[in-house]
């Protein structure tokens, strides 16, 4: 009769006289022996929460954990409250589906127990491998209804029937999805990125409680898909306010100290309508990351006008010239000053003096660009439509990348002392894609 994972690890861990963990690759608890010594914080901690802190998991990056292949001695890390330890990488066809972990603050671990545990360590990535290979295809199964409810399949009505069915997530109260999208990186830094995405996205599930959210990881972003009653729900907030939390611990553990910027989508009553929420959390995420002042976390249901700017930004080609005359100053690299300046101008509703303050400028230059503007445009800034006009096309500039102002408050604004990319090299227009 072939022993259980438990059983295997009990067995182990009594012949070398220590107590024995077992964390999966991600440094999630698989499962531990009995502790008759005394432990640690980092051990105690696991234990409880059922997986590694980032701070654990970056200090242990340090010594080329996930690329072990061999036994490994750490020592001790005071500040961590950790004790020195050997870890074992269990390994299937020299990939690390894990690590057995045992603590030794007095280096009496023998080479023969390390020997041992090795050997041990491949019924261990067999029991693994298994279990893998089964969570991997109902994995794949959740991602794939996921991508289909998320697009304009049709199966959308299918995969909605078949996750509520399974009980993957209850809708009884209506249902909203958030997409989280780190701003971009380096080339190269995808891996990394998605990785730490999956292990934010772990840590939150553990958080939720069972049917209140879904999660899509891809590349450089992830989705949620979360039960939610209302678009004002103190919940909905919170959870992810958390996955936020969640997802800028994780970057930074893994070396990515970046800004991230979440949308969210209107609240949904049925879930093969859960399309349109995610088409909402997309556009909300463009905001956050080209509309300077709204935050890193923009609601759909509170962007007020700027909906009307993002709805228009995303017809792409078909967008309608708001303001004729200011379409000269946009084609023209010359004349960035006077649009930032116009910009300001405009959001601080034709307020000169703040206007000044925020650009360090005199009154006397103040007026001047505005003058400029006014000629070159062929506008009069007196006259409330025009300045509504000019302020829409402006925010619909951003969203579409003809305009990139280096002064801003947003997530996605260019500081002062950046260059900007020239508009020959801009996209027409950048977009969130499950891919």
């Amino acid at each position: 009769m072939e022993l259980s994972l438990q059983q295997l690890l009990d067995a182990l861990a009594e012949r070398v006289g220590r107590p024995a963990v077992l964390e999966d690759r991600f440094m999630r608890l698989i499962a531990y022996s009995s502790h008759d010594q005394p432990i640690d914080g980092v051990r105690e901690d696991s234990i409880l929460r059922r997986h590694a802190s980032p701070e654990v998991t970056s200090w242990l990056k340090e010594f080329g954990l996930p690329d072990a292949r061999r036994p490994l001695r750490l020592p001790a890390n005071p500040d961590l409250h950790m004790l020195a330890r050997v870890c074992i990488p269990v390994l299937h066809k020299d990939k690390a589906l894990g690590y057995l972990w045992f603590v030794d603050s007095d280096d009496s671990m023998s080479s023969a127990d390390i020997d041992f545990c090795v050997r041990e360590a491949a019924e261990l990535a067999d029991h693994l491998h298994r279990e893998s290979v089964a969570s991997l295809f109902s994995a794949a199964r959740l991602n794939d209804a996921m991508h289909m409810l998320l697009s304009d399949s049709p199966l959308t009505q299918e995969a909605a029937q078949s996750l509520e069915e399974t009980g993957y997530i209850d809708t009884t109260d209506g249902i909203a999805v958030a997409v989280l999208q780190p701003l971009s990186g380096e080339v190269g830094d995808e891996p990394r990125t998605e990785e730490a995405l999956s292990q934010a996205m772990i840590d939150f599930q553990r958080l939720a409680r069972r049917g209140q959210a879904l999660e899509l990881v891809r590349r450089d972003h992830c989705v949620l898909l979360l039960a939610c009653p209302g678009d004002d729900d103190a919940q909905l907030s919170e959870r992810i306010e958390l996955a936020h939390e969640l997802v800028q611990a994780r970057l930074a553990a893994a070396g990515r100290s970046t800004t991230l910027v979440v949308g969210v989508g209107g609240r949904r009553g049925r879930l093969d309508h859960a399309i349109e929420s995610f088409r909402e959390a997309r556009m909300s995420a463009d905001a956050a990351r080209l509309l300077s002042g709204l935050g890193s976390i923009v609601h759909w249901s509170r962007l007020g006008i700027h909906q009307i700017v993002v709805e228009l930004a995303s017809m792409n080609e078909h967008v309608p010239r708001v303001h004729a005359g200011l379409g000269r100053l946009l084609e023209d690299p010359e004349s960035l000053p006077l649009l930032e300046t116009l910009e300001t101008y405009l959001d601080v509703a034709g307020n000169a003096q703040a206007t000044a303050e925020r650009l360090n400028l005199h009154r006397t230059s103040l007026y001047y660009r505005l003058q400029r503007v006014e000629q070159l445009a062929n506008t009069d800034l007196k006259d409330g439509i025009e300045r509504l006009a000019l302020h829409l096309a402006l925010k619909v500039a951003r969203m579409t990348g003809q305009y990139a102002p280096r002064r801003g408050s947003g997530p996605g604004a260019n500081p002062a002392n950046e260059s900007i990319t020239p508009p020959e090299q801009r996209t027409a227009k950048q977009r969130v894609a499950i891919r």
